[in-house]
């Protein structure tokens, strides 16, 4: 690198080094976070998404030293293991690498590289429960529990929509604290955005963690009957 180029990596850098410090003094909180926040969410699920589609992360991946079997995944799959990736990714960003002061001017790396460093760290996780997911899910037949449900309350007995609604209700009751949370928003009317505001996710993640919950949810009724 010459100093043309070592300069304005510099002074990337000390920017950097002042936005870290402001944040770490304002405790992640503020419209300047906020801003920040944001931005780096959309730069990273740009960056991260690029490299599922092209399949640049598993060698990014191995490099760190986190091997995985690479197969293909749909155009919409990859969406969905980005956003999850991001997410993943901005939670050790925040955690470790701003209050946990991992990151530092010292070492060299502006916070852009740093957080997508941090998303292809998270995207093996990522990427193994999303390969059982869907192994898990291959026959799963996309019935709406809830429209099963109005079917029974209209055509089917009493007592057919209180078994109904006990495997319902157990099916729910498998999902994780915060995929309830999420559902519970989304039957309330908050927007993808909205909910991804108030648990710390892109809109895109929203979508597909709704999904695949609808999916969970679907798939306990029709084994149970």
């Amino acid at each position: 690198m010459d100093s043309s180029d070592s300069a304005p990596a510099a002074d990337r850098l000390r920017v950097d080094g002042v936005l870290v410090q402001h944040f770490r003094e304002s405790g992640l909180s503020g419209p300047r976070w906020d801003q920040f926040h944001r931005q780096l969410l959309g730069h990273g699920l740009t960056i991260v998404t690029k490299l599922v589609r092209s399949g640049a992360i598993f060698a990014r991946s191995g490099r760190n030293g986190r091997y995985l079997q690479q197969q293909e995944i749909p155009r919409q799959e990859a969406e969905e293991l980005a956003s999850d990736a991001v997410y993943e990714g901005f939670v050790y960003f925040r955690d470790r690498g701003l209050l946990g002061r991992e990151w530092s001017v010292e070492k060299g790396q502006p916070l852009n590289e740093y957080f997508v460093n941090a998303c292809v760290l998270a995207f093996p996780n990522v990427y193994r429960r999303w390969q059982t997911r869907a192994h898990g899910w291959q026959d799963v037949r996309l019935v709406d529990t809830l429209a099963s449900l109005e079917h029974v309350v209209a055509e089917g007995t009493p007592e057919d929509a209180v078994i109904e609604q006990q495997v319902a209700n157990a099916a729910f009751a498998t999902l994780s604290e915060d995929t309830r949370r999420l559902l519970f928003l989304h039957d309330q009317g908050y927007s993808h955005a909205e909910i991804g505001e108030l648990m710390r996710l892109t809109p895109r993640a929203v979508e597909g963690r709704i999904r695949r919950a609808r999916l969970a949810v679907r798939r306990r009724p029709e084994e149970e009957r």
